[in-house]
């Protein structure tokens, strides 16, 4: 999942950032109410972090301008203000969930993925492709029933992929899947990732394997397998 944090204190977005990272998200950032819009419209986002007070303005306007929005994110609004009209403001205004600071981490956490369950009903926490399965909530994957380590961005690059298991992936789609805004892409890391991902599904004897179609993109899909 990809989130985005509109928070201005640096430390507290330095934590946040983190924090997402390591419970396996793709996390973008942003500063005040104008580019925490901009980076909505760029980007297609599960899941928004957002305060209110923020340099130039109130960030529940944020939340209020994406109400209508059909692709809206989940949103959380985490803020030191705590008064009871302020929450009812915040959840009346098209908020998700409503968490005071200070907050403990697993329980925004745990609130992030309530919300996102809520918002994407339909969505299948638990994904296959032939004996490769991946827990798109926890970030698990296993090959048959063997837990498969893998690196951060390795397991968000086969979530990807076992999600439209069979079709063609491009590079563009899988970038946007694993890099936020702020990351430094060299031509060749996409490339040398999957090359160790392939790697590793081989050696744990997974029945499906990734498929790179030059020019266009990869697939992942049974060895063999014809388009």
């Amino acid at each position: 999942m990809r989130a985005l944090i509109v928070e201005d204190e640096p430390e507290l977005m330095s934590f946040l950032s983190s924090l997402l990272l390591d419970a396996g998200l793709v996390v973008d950032r942003a500063g005040t109410v104008e580019d925490g819009l901009l980076a909505l419209k760029a980007a297609p986002f599960d899941l928004a972090i957002i305060d209110r007070r923020l340099p130039d303005g109130d960030g529940l306007s944020i939340v209020k301008a994406m109400k209508s929005v059909e692709t809206r994110p989940a949103f959380l609004v985490l803020t030191a203000r705590d008064a009871k009209c302020d929450v009812i403001e915040g959840l009346n205004g098209g908020a998700d969930d409503y968490l005071v600071k200070p907050f403990e981490p697993g329980e925004l956490v745990a609130r992030l993925r309530v919300i996102a369950r809520r918002k994407f009903p339909g969505r299948s926490l638990v994904m296959s492709a032939g004996n490769v399965s991946v827990d798109l909530d926890g970030g698990n994957t296993l090959v048959a029933t063997v837990p498969l380590e893998l690196r951060r961005r390795e397991a968000l690059i086969l979530q990807a992929l076992v999600q439209r298991a069979g079709r063609v992936v491009t590079r563009n789609v899988l970038i946007e899947a694993v890099y936020g805004f702020d990351d430094l892409i060299e031509s060749n890391t996409l490339e040398a990732q999957i090359s160790r991902l392939r790697r590793k599904l081989r050696d744990a004897a997974a029945d499906v394997e990734i498929s790179s179609l030059r020019g266009i993109g990869y697939i992942l899909r049974k060895p063999g397998a014809s388009l």
